[in-house]
């Protein structure tokens, strides 16, 4: 109802004393361009009426009872009618398409609401931008049920998902680059460039745009994909949505999963200090307490007496013995022995005797180890994971939209949160390793050899926040600002549970173990935007700034490891337990300006664009490690889960020691700190030569200033090569640093074979070049446990920037039944491509730059209407790559992270007489090199295997405004696999996992 909102009852009132309701739209030529200061007046009584604004959106009045006609003329074009009724305060939607002067109009054609979230607009964009994009609208996630941003985009031309992240035409994280409404905001991973997308919600998205050639006015870092969600615009009219979905996923829902203890606030995101380093507790290694057996000269200056031992020459250095000159002088200072018995070994034995009595060796040693000893007992013991029985999955989101006017202006509220919460669950998962050689073959059913064999219980819960809160003020029909406030909480635990063989240990013991790995992200969102438009000359200037405050952080993540060796359970002293604590800011300020001009009489036919750019992140990385000491001797015949309890962390009376204590591990190397700066300039041309033809071309810099350096020799402000680095692999660990200039040229080409307005076939070519930066984590000293590959991944400070050249020609063809029909060729050439790598010895991964790579292909993509009411949404990509490298050998082999083959599939049925949508699809990509094989490396390359994905959508309407919609998601719940690459096949998995068939039932209520 209205009277949910303020702001909307305010309007119903405003309208129905003073109106009969109001025309709102917008207004575009035949070129797809918003025409700005078109005229909108009343036909009998031309006086009264509107104009356009920068944007083409013009709002009117309507006062009487009956009916009126409305005329809509811009000079050039022909005037268009339209008649409109709006009663009671009703919002009439009217958008105009207008013809030029030369055209002849048999009708006039009046869309019933083509705003930005629905196909109408964006097919429009798509048919008339000068680069080659592609699109889902917010209408299109609707019909196949989406619920985040991550599971939307795969249904687009050549784009696929891994997990929560994705690839476009096949191209990984680094080729693609993902922004908010158009800005950068940081990724929060240190092992990828890909933005988690799973944490925006589709219900504050308005579209999701997916630019495939380059322009000079766009960033110059991405080859594969330009990706820009687009947040929700403020509606027209008062609008509310709420929508709560409830989900069964069919291996953890109502199921005993493996997981961990955590905190009181894990299911909104975030961990309330449970997991995080007790108060007190050092996390610099030089001030970490050791454990203290104190010496004679100790135990004295306890008891106070270290000043009258420094007068007489005996410091910490000093060896004092019993019965020594300086012992006795103690005894003496101490009241224990006289003065004159100074040397008189009998009374000096008395006074020792005495002495011990008073003072055993089970007083000094807790006095010196208190600290200690408090920290032990301080941490949670929580070294193993439990079981617990996994809830449904859970999400709850509400959206509120409206505008007013605030002192006479539009002022424009959209907000919006969503919840959501979500276990998964495999408890038949595989993890193996082999030294075994690519030429490998299969005899008589023989298994691969393996190193390491586990099976594995494997858990994964998410808790996430998601909000939106957007003002959007328009100061005149020339000039608007808006102000957009973003925040994104996500809590991830996961769990690990395993079971089987560890290279490290000898082939009489099976290796127990549980991983727990939990992760808290942040990312607060501001965005500015301002849009001027200066009437006089046709000048269109736009102004974009954000900043993006982001954290994460990884708390107590564990690795409890213990063997069964002849019927003992033990701890080997080579796997001792400890805690891992990693804290990441990550902060990020992006902007850009840009300035049109028309510089040609007809101001649509020839623009000039001019800008330029700041980005700004910086990022600091701490990792603090406490390892366990004391587990070596810990034997028994049950598995050792009563060993590491909080009573053994105590000192023992009898025996002045410890069972198990801490010390502080790691070295400085464990945590970092870079700064990236890249100043950007452009300029380009957009030029209609005739009603065919249109180049669009231009030229833009971009400075890169990359430094990263180990946080503490940054701290110290040590110079280059000081010999207070440490040295490592015989070198001494330097900071990293790139500075740079790329120059990247780029031209679009448009041809209109048919020139058609609502049927048109455009041939599209372009070339642009492009570039790949490094991030900060591959150009760092770090080597960090990385918790899904199970091994160590490390830098490599030797990274260089990739260069790309892109080439593209599209063919497409619209009809005018709103069917469409593309085929595109694709070529795309690396220099410095990077790849990441499994160092030869030890489970080790890095990267590296190799000489020349390339990939190329084709897309077909089809859109087609086969009844009334079926609809089938269909995209093909077929792509060859290849990668040459010269070491060790010679050879050539397909490109890192490129997959051959992407498919995507969608069939919706619209029964839009009962309020009945149903909806089908299917995604699939080939097999993809996942990880390569380094210099040395016995074991061969690892390719992730394709995965088959049918998700089914059902929605029914339930009167105005309720929906009851059934979702299932994985229907065939195919394993994520990664697997070696033997000549004799895909034989030995690296690692695999399942996550269930989820079935999800959602009640939306919309006004």
């Amino acid at each position: 109802m209205r009277t949910l909102s303020l702001i909307g009852l305010i309007c119903l009132l405003t309208n129905a004393l003073f109106s009969q309701g109001t025309v709102r739209g917008k207004v575009t030529d035949d070129l797809g361009e918003t025409v700005i200061g078109a005229t909108i007046v009343f036909k009998n009584n031309p006086r009264t009426g509107t104009v356009t604004d920068f944007d083409g959106n013009y709002s009117l009045e309507i006062k009487s009872a009956e009916s009126v006609n409305l005329l809509v003329s811009f000079i050039g074009f022909q005037t268009q009618e339209v008649t409109v009724n709006p009663k009671g305060g009703e919002v009439i939607i009217q958008n105009f398409d207008l013809l030029a002067g030369n055209y002849e109009m048999s009708e006039v054609v009046i869309e019933a609401k083509a705003n930005k979230s629905g196909d109408f607009y964006m097919e429009k964009i798509k048919k008339n931008a000068a680069s080659s994009i592609d699109y889902i609208s917010s209408e299109t996630i609707r019909k196949i049920g989406d619920s985040n941003v991550s599971s939307a985009v795969k249904r687009v031309t050549g784009v696929s998902t891994v997990g929560n992240f994705i690839t476009v035409r096949g191209l990984a994280d680094r080729y693609l680059l993902t922004t908010i409404n158009g800005n950068r905001i940081p990724t929060l991973d240190p092992f990828t460039n890909n933005l988690r997308l799973d944490i925006f919600p589709t219900g504050l998205v308005d579209n999701l745009v997916i630019t495939k050639t380059g322009d000079p006015a766009l960033p110059g870092d991405w080859s594969g994909a330009y990706i820009s969600v687009e947040t929700k615009d403020y509606p027209d009219e008062f609008t509310v949505s709420v929508k709560s979905s409830f989900g069964y996923n069919t291996q953890s829902t109502g199921k005993e999963i493996v997981s961990s203890e955590g905190s009181g606030t894990d299911w909104l995101g975030f961990d309330n200090g449970f997991r995080d380093i007790p108060d007190g507790v050092p996390t610099v290694q030089s001030e970490f307490p050791r454990v203290v057996n104190p010496n004679l000269y100790q135990e004295l200056s306890h008891l106070g007496i270290e000043g009258y031992l420094n007068s007489l020459g005996i410091n910490s250095q000093t060896p004092i013995f019993d019965e020594s000159v300086f012992h006795q002088l103690g005894l003496i200072e101490l009241d224990y022995l006289g003065a004159a018995q100074l040397g008189n070994l009998t009374a000096v034995q008395e006074a020792i005797q005495t002495f011990d009595l008073d003072y055993p060796a089970t007083f000094f040693f807790p006095e010196f180890n208190r600290e200690l000893e408090k920290i032990g007992t301080s941490f949670n013991n929580t070294w193993f994971a439990i079981t617990k029985q996994a809830p449904i999955n859970f999400s709850q989101s509400f959206s509120i939209g409206d505008q007013t006017k605030l002192f006479g202006k539009t002022l424009g509220i959209v907000g919006g949160f969503r919840y959501s919460s979500d276990y998964r669950f495999d408890p038949n998962s595989t993890l193996n390793r082999t030294t075994q050689g690519a030429d490998f073959s299969v005899e008589n059913g023989e298994d691969v050899p393996v190193v390491t064999f586990f099976e594995q219980q494997l858990s994964q819960e998410s808790h996430g926040l998601s909000g939106l809160i957007q003002l959007s003020y328009k100061l005149n029909s020339n000039n608007s600002v808006s102000l957009l406030f973003m925040p994104n909480l996500l809590g991830q635990n996961s769990v690990r549970r395993y079971e089987g063989r560890d290279q490290n240990s000898s082939f009489d013991e099976t290796v127990f173990g549980d991983d727990q790995f939990y992760e808290e992200r942040q990312q607060l969102i501001y965005q500015f935007k301002s849009a001027h438009f200066l009437p006089a000359n046709g000048i269109k200037i736009d102004i974009n700034a954000s900043f993006t405050d982001g954290q994460r952080n990884v708390l107590d993540f564990k690795d409890t490891q213990y063997v069964r060796e002849q019927g003992e359970f033990l701890f080997r002293s080579t796997f001792r337990p400890d805690r891992r604590y990693r804290f990441m800011t990550d902060d990020m300020f992006d902007s850009r300006l840009t300035v049109e001009i028309p510089i040609s009489e007809d101001k649509r036919r020839s623009k000039l664009f001019f800008g330029g750019g700041y980005h700004e992140n910086n990022r600091q990385n701490e990792q603090v490690i406490y390892k366990l000491q004391g587990v070596d001797d810990s034997r028994g015949e049950t598995p050792p889960t009563n060993v590491l309890t909080d009573d053994r962390f105590f000192i023992r009376d009898s025996l002045p020691s410890f069972d198990l204590f801490y010390t502080a591990g790691g070295t400085e190397l464990d945590s970092d700190i870079g700064f990236r700066r890249i100043y950007a300039v452009f300029g380009k041309i957009d030029h209609q030569f005739s009603e065919r033809w249109r180049l669009v071309a231009g030229l833009r810099g971009e400075y890169t200033d990359i430094y990263q350096d180990v946080l503490q020799y940054y701290n110290d402000d040590l110079p280059v090569d000081s010999p207070d680095r440490r040295i490592q692999a015989g070198e001494r660990v330097n900071p990293s640093s790139i500075q740079e200039w790329s120059v990247l040229p780029s031209a679009n080409l448009i041809f209109k074979i048919d020139d058609d307005r609502e049927s048109p076939l455009n041939l599209r070519g372009s070339y642009f070049r492009s570039i790949a930066r490094p991030s900060f984590r591959e150009i760092s000293n770090l080597s960090l446990l990385d918790f899904e590959l199970r091994g160590r991944v490390q830098g490599n400070q030797d990274l260089v920037i990739t260069d790309v050249n892109n080439f593209d020609l599209r063919l497409e063809k619209y009809t005018e039944s709103g069917n469409l029909f593309s085929g595109t060729f694709f070529y795309k050439t690396f220099k410095d491509h990077i790849e990441l790598i499994k160092v030869p010895g030890g489970d080790v991964f890095s990267w590296q730059n190799v000489p020349e790579s390339f990939a190329g292909g084709i897309e077909l993509e089809a859109k087609i209407d086969i009844t009334e009411k079926l609809e089938f949404r269909g995209n093909v990509s077929l792509i060859k790559s290849e990668t040459t490298v010269t070491v060790p050998v010679e050879e050539t082999r397909p490109m890192f992270g490129q997959a051959p083959y992407i498919i995507n599939a969608m069939f919706t049925y619209d029964f839009e007489e009962i309020g009945f949508l149903a909806s089908a699809s299917y995604n699939v990509q080939g097999a993809k090199l996942a990880v390569v094989a380094g210099a040395g490396e016995a074991a061969p390359n690892i390719f992730e295997l394709p995965r088959n994905v049918i998700d089914l959508n059902f929605n029914k309407s339930l009167g105005k405004h309720f929906s009851l919609g059934l979702k299932v998601r994985d229907l065939i719940n195919n394993p994520v696999r990664r697997s070696y690459d033997f000549d004799a096949g895909y034989i030995l998995d690296f690692n695999s996992v399942r996550w269930g068939t989820t079935y999800q039932l959602n009640v939306s209520y919309n006004i």
